[in-house]
């Protein structure tokens, strides 16, 4: 198959907050793509997405140099940069926490590499079929995988947007699953915080696209 060609578009909303705690990568030359949701619930969310979209790609980029394959350049890659917040976070008081959500993808050749961590979410629109690439690692998600909880009761859960994994998050047992792609002509995949899209995926025009 013939390496395919991608076009990227990209947009931010600050909304109603004083401050835009989201981060995006569109890097062309590396092939890595990232959007980052600060914690606005944690302190400095906007110090933690910024710290991924700083460390994510360079990381990227030095394991595959290293010649580590790109499913799990992407694990390593989102795990150093886990490291760095909870790090970074150290210095605050024990019940505070600095964290963001990330979703990504990495192009190789023929192939996309998908993996999020948090309720950033990514899709694929192919045709007239909106399929969601990533889990969300909410609690309330954990309980629906578990049958304690049906997909309608999680969305008016007050667990819905308690994560339990995230990037600045010290007790993560897993890493992040990478999910490969093969993309066909004409796909649409969008990674998305979770304040977009507000309503159902179906509808999701076609400029809100990555």
């Amino acid at each position: 198959m013939a390496e395919y060609v991608l076009r990227v578009g990209s947009h931010s909303a600050q909304g109603t907050r004083p401050n835009n705690e989201d981060r995006f990568v569109v890097d062309t030359v590396n092939r890595v793509y990232l959007v980052a949701d600060g914690m606005g619930g944690q302190e400095r969310g906007e110090q933690a997405s910024g710290m991924a979209a700083e460390i994510i790609p360079r990381s990227v980029k030095s394991h595959l140099a290293a010649k580590v394959d790109p499913p799990r350049a992407v694990q390593l890659a989102l795990r150093d940069a886990n490291q760095a917040i909870v790090e970074a976070g150290r210095t605050q008081a024990p019940d505070r926490r600095m964290g963001t959500t990330a979703v990504m993808a990495l192009q190789q050749e023929d192939q996309l590499f998908v993996a999020g961590l948090g309720d950033s979410r990514a899709y694929l629109i192919r045709g007239k079929k909106v399929e969601q690439l990533t889990v969300d690692h909410s609690v309330a998600q954990s309980l629906v995988l578990n049958g304690v909880m049906s997909e309608e009761e999680a969305k008016h859960s007050p667990w819905q947007h308690v994560l339990h994994k995230f990037l600045g998050c010290a007790e993560m047992p897993e890493g992040a699953e990478v999910r490969p792609l093969v993309p066909q002509a004409g796909d649409r995949l969008l990674l998305a915080s979770d304040g977009s899209p507000t309503t159902s995926p179906k509808e999701i025009s076609s400029r809100d696209r990555f």
